[in-house]
């Protein structure tokens, strides 16, 4: 504690405040009682005034010339693909000199303002870069701009407080959320590269709904830090390119361990080439198509799959199917794993606990302040996920979340048996094509009902099993051509395999 205070950098609570914290806890204080504990309590917080006067140990992020832009000019951003243009140069040399990179609005970049896809107030400025964004500068990328979002990258594409990004072949349609401004800007060709996040299919869904090549990598092998965080187990970060060779250079790029990095895993994720093999061709492969996956599809979506399989097996490719029985159940344990979950990256300010992980002050401090004065502007299915899960806590003891987890631990293992025999799955990376753009304003209510359940239903559960998927394009179904995604999924850390197979699949 520094002299010439009564008190250090922390005020104990008085005793009405010590009554009114146990309350929260189901613990009943009289006021005697309350009394007699803040002595106690004021001793307790000199430890913190203690961890204040230690040095913050910082990264040194800022190094490179920084220009931290603005908001795009009328007329700038016909797809309404970015949130902010800004520039940060990377490196003249390395495997991506010279790209130009976007960055989805919720991965930090040091000295950039960051709006998850809200106006919500204080502005998030971080301090340091996300760690795949550092490896894209030392890589020779360019940073060019801040992509559109859904709000806290909930929903299904048009739920920006900026408006929804829009399908760069056809403006009436939408991308699909939540990456939404960065499967737009590449699809355009705005950018070489973008970088989004993939909790439930966030990279995959868009790449899918524009064309694109979209990568989530094994739970682990792309380190997180530096998003903003739903579930550090759900969690990915991963790179969306037009085609499939960039996308594996992208991923050399972005692929190894970090002692920042929030994401459990269970050993150090070791990166290794994955472009070694992209023409290698897929003679004598194993595929299987995971039957649930195209019992739920649209007529139009599983035609062009099939057509891409064929391909698959002019090229020597063996397909059959194979049965995963919690397939189709995978967003109910998803929700029921993150509506507790998300309560408790809430109330801890976006940094989440139980991880070894790095924490930004700046991000963190600004979060829980955003929470508190601008809580109405919070993204309105985090509102319902955050009310839900206090009525499951307080009438029904919140064991909902034990099921779903273990549901979620069968699950996975009905994948990796699935998988056995270095199998390959196949699905439609969505079940349909990308759903039309709603003109005007709409109600709250009105938009959580335009929110397909199913669009999830082939990403999410790679979400919850930490299992590597691919999207891929593969052709175009309906009237409009829209883009028909292909997703291959292997086993832990087969990254190389899936571009070579995805090579193979793209529609010449």
């Amino acid at each position: 504690m520094r002299p010439g205070r009564e008190y250090g950098f922390i005020r104990p609570p008085a005793a009405e405040q010590i009554r009114e914290y146990a309350a929260r806890h189901h613990i009943a204080l009289t006021e005697e009682q309350a009394t007699e504990l803040r002595p106690v309590l004021e001793q307790m917080m000199t430890t913190f005034d203690a961890l204040e006067e230690l040095p913050e140990p910082a990264f040194d992020t800022q190094a490179r010339v920084r220009d931290a832009g603005a908001p795009p000019a009328p007329g700038e951003d016909p797809h309404n693909a970015f949130i902010r243009f800004c520039r940060v140069d990377g490196e003249i040399e390395g495997p991506l000199a010279g790209l130009r990179a976007a960055v989805k609005d919720c991965i930090a970049v040091a000295g950039v303002p960051m709006t998850n896809g809200t106006r919500m107030v204080p502005p998030i400025v971080p301090t340091e870069d996300a760690v795949a964004v550092e490896r894209l500068l030392a890589a020779g990328a360019h940073v060019v701009g801040k992509t559109n979002m859904e709000a806290q990258a909930k929903g299904g594409g048009e739920g920006s407080a900026f408006g929804p990004a829009l399908y760069p072949g056809n403006h009436r349609y939408g991308t699909g959320g939540s990456s939404t401004g960065s499967a737009a800007a590449v699809a355009a060709g705005t950018v070489d590269l973008a970088l989004g996040t993939d909790t439930a299919g966030s990279v995959r869904i868009p790449s899918a709904h524009c064309g694109i090549v979209g990568m989530k990598a094994t739970h682990g092998l792309v380190p997180i830090y530096g998003m903003s965080y739903m579930d550090h187990t759900f969690d990915h970060l991963g790179p969306m390119t037009p085609d499939v060779e960039l996308n594996a250079r992208a991923l050399e790029a972005l692929a190894g361990p970090d002692p920042r990095d929030p994401a459990w895993h269970p050993a150090q994720p070791t990166p290794s080439s994955y472009t070694h093999r992209l023409d290698d061709g897929v003679e004598g492969v194993e595929f299987a198509l995971v039957a649930e996956a195209l019992a739920q599809s649209a007529p139009e979506v599983v035609e062009v799959v099939e057509a891409a399989c064929d391909r698959l097996r002019e090229a020597g490719a063996r397909i059959e199917r194979v049965s995963i029985p919690l397939w189709s159940s995978a967003r109910v344990i998803s929700s029921g794993v993150m509506t507790f979950s998300g309560r408790a990256m809430h109330e801890s300010g976006g940094g989440g606990y139980f991880h070894a992980g790095r924490i930004d002050p700046a991000v963190l401090a600004s979060t829980m302040a955003q929470y508190r004065l601008a809580g109405a502007d919070v993204a309105v299915l985090n509102q319902l996920s955050l009310m839900s899960a206090e009525h499951l806590r307080d009438h029904y003891l919140g064991v909902h979340y034990a099921k779903a987890q273990n549901l979620r631990l069968e699950l996975r293992a009905q994948i990796s048996r699935a998988l056995a025999g270095d199998r390959i799955l196949l699905t439609p990376t969505t079940p349909r094509t990308a759903d039309p753009v709603e003109e005007g304003r709409h109600s709250f209510v009105e938009m959580i009902g335009r929110i397909g359940g199913d669009t999830t239903l082939n990403t999410s559960p790679l979400n919850l099993s930490g299992h590597p998927a691919l999207s891929v394009p593969v052709g175009v179904a309906t009237d409009d051509d829209l883009p028909v995604g292909l997703q291959l999924i292997g086993d832990y850390f087969t990254e190389a395999e899936l571009y070579r197979a995805g090579q193979a699949a793209i529609r010449p």
